[in-house]
């Protein structure tokens, strides 16, 4: 086969995972509804689901009728529902971005090569200009609180977890155990955030994002620049700003550790 085809065939193992991944984490969601508030919240689920994709009248009359704390419930399940499925798909999109570096090399590799016939001075006083600022704005609809992120955090690293088949059963008990925590964590905020409360869901993701990803992509790029020829001073190295609601990567002259 082509590369092309080993391209098609690929994609289509890894749809096909995550598919049943994402239904892996339903089945062990409707297990958690049925064990934290009985099955007949599970048959609700089931039956909205059917009828939302049969007869949108008669799931539209369906809710109408039903009681608030039980539509709050299925409200709940599903929004649990999809960020199960969202976490899946963010963990299957990390793989499927990690075997394409090994395959075709990473995009700081990628633009390396189109900048080997580059005057490395250039690039090097480039480099220490260089000054980025990401903004983080809160999406009007995030909802998800810190302790819920954390949860769902756990059961992304469970699910990217290599396991042999004898362990799969161990592996999916870890995965309800955390899925129940999710349910039993309130994830909506009973008072609307303040901007301090926005600042500090945009921390989570630097706290849990800067260590790791920045300071990879920081290697990462001071490696590709000396591939091409271009070495930095000494005195000087990329480094990320501190935690903050912005962050600057910048080539600053280097310090003592403390």
């Amino acid at each position: 086969m082509s590369s092309a085809d080993d391209q098609a065939v690929a994609t289509a193992t890894t749809s096909s995972e995550l598919r049943a991944d994402i239904r892996r984490l339903g089945d062990l969601l409707g297990e958690t509804l049925v064990r934290q508030e009985g099955p007949e919240l599970l048959d609700l689920v089931e039956k909205v689901r059917r009828l939302t994709r049969e007869d949108g009248e008669a799931a539209a009359e369906l809710l109408r009728g039903t009681e608030l704390e039980t539509a709050a419930k299925l409200v709940r399940a599903f929004s649990t529902y999809f960020h199960l499925a969202n976490v899946t798909e963010q963990v299957h999109r990390g793989r499927e971005l990690g075997a394409r570096r090994a395959a075709e090399g990473g995009l700081l590799a990628r633009t390396a090569d189109r900048l080997k016939d580059a005057d490395p001075e250039h690039l090097r006083e480039t480099v220490r200009n260089l000054n980025i600022r990401p903004v983080f704005t809160a999406h009007p609809t995030e909802a998800a609180r810190r302790s819920v992120l954390n949860k769902l955090r756990r059961i992304a690293a469970l699910l990217d977890t290599p396991v042999i088949a004898s362990d799969r059963r161990r592996l999916d008990t870890r995965l309800a155990e955390n899925i129940d925590l999710v349910w039993q964590t309130d994830e909506l905020r009973v008072v609307r955030p303040e901007p301090a409360d926005e600042a500090r869901n945009a921390i989570y993701y630097l706290d849990e994002l800067h260590a790791g990803a920045v300071g990879d992509v920081l290697e990462d790029l001071t490696a590709e620049l000396e591939r091409v020829g271009v070495h930095l001073p000494d005195d000087t190295r990329p480094s990320p700003s501190a935690p903050g609601s912005a962050a600057t990567a910048t080539a600053t002259p280097t310090s003592p550790r403390r």
